[in-house]
């Protein structure tokens, strides 16, 4: 993924952030939905054949619920299960 602001690190650009992520979906009595979400970025520059990560560097969310969430996160979610409901239905699962 590409960084909106790549940050710099002893005088090396880090244009793209590599991505760990767990969301945990599931259904309320209601039939709405709800998830919590960790995810981790970290800051990745590759230099020639080197891929070079700057973990101490990284940046981590975490959400037990998605409840009062910001609307950047609610788009972010429904782009992500809208993605994930296309490769379900591509594998006929």
């Amino acid at each position: 993924m590409t960084a909106s602001t790549p940050i710099q690190i002893d005088g090396k650009d880090y244009p793209l952030y590599s991505l760990n992520l767990a969301i945990n979906g599931k259904y309320l009595p209601d039939g709405s939905s709800d998830a919590s979400i960790a995810a981790r970025f970290i800051p990745t520059r590759i230099e020639g054949d080197q891929v070079e990560q700057a973990q101490e560097q990284s940046v981590n969310i975490a959400l037990g619920s998605l409840s009062g969430s910001d609307t950047a996160t609610l788009t972010a979610v429904a782009e992500i299960s809208a993605a994930l409901q296309k490769f379900i239905i591509s594998k006929g699962i």
